[in-house]
């Protein structure tokens, strides 16, 4: 081996140490996102940033069961379409004090208002795009969650036709997004 061909690998040597040290010094800077005085943050949980908001009672409530918050958590990414306290107060009073003492319907409406990864509007919003303006995700429940735009506003849906607006979007939580939806894309009905 010549002079030139040892230097040339010393050389790439030092580049991929250099390269790879300054990946893992960068630090995670907290992602911020206000709306209505109340600040989002990247570095708290989908319950502690809901809790802040008295938009979301009802919602910060739910997400206090340990078992939820753990299968929410356990997740390495997640995006929660959240339903605003608004949601919950248009259901007939019957109806949102059954399915508020269910707790095996309140996980499977949380469960089927999250879907595996970090999918923002723009995500959102190209998929429609591409797929004829009808985008599927299937949910952390397993099933396929529609999301249309119409008149300028995204609305998810079941295949049942429940429907929820999406109101507000793009907000971080310790794992992933949240966006805000008015509605439930989800049989609110208690189990039987």
């Amino acid at each position: 081996m010549n002079f030139k061909h040892i230097l040339c690998i010393a050389f790439i040597g030092l580049s991929t140490i250099a390269s790879a040290q300054k990946y893992k010094s960068i630090s995670t800077s907290t992602i911020t996102k206000d709306w209505q005085g109340t600040t989002f943050t990247s570095d708290k949980t989908l319950q502690e940033n809901l809790a802040q908001s008295t938009s979301f009672s009802f919602m910060a409530t739910i997400l206090e069961d340990e078992f939820l918050s753990s299968q929410l958590s356990s997740q390495e990414m997640v995006t929660v379409f959240v339903a605003n306290d608004a949601s919950f107060m248009a259901l007939k009073e019957d109806t949102r004090k059954a399915l508020l003492a269910d707790d095996q319907k309140l996980t499977q409406l949380v469960k089927f208002h999250t879907i595996p990864g970090r999918v923002d509007k723009n995500a959102i919003e190209m998929a429609i795009s591409t797929s004829g303006g009808r985008a599927y995700f299937i949910t952390l429940e397993g099933e396929k969650l529609a999301v249309t735009k119409k008149a300028g506003a995204l609305t998810i849906l079941d295949s049942k036709g429940n429907t929820a607006i999406i109101k507000e979007t793009d907000f971080y939580h310790k794992n992933g997004f949240f966006h805000m939806v008015e509605g439930f894309a989800f049989d609110t009905k208690a189990s039987q």
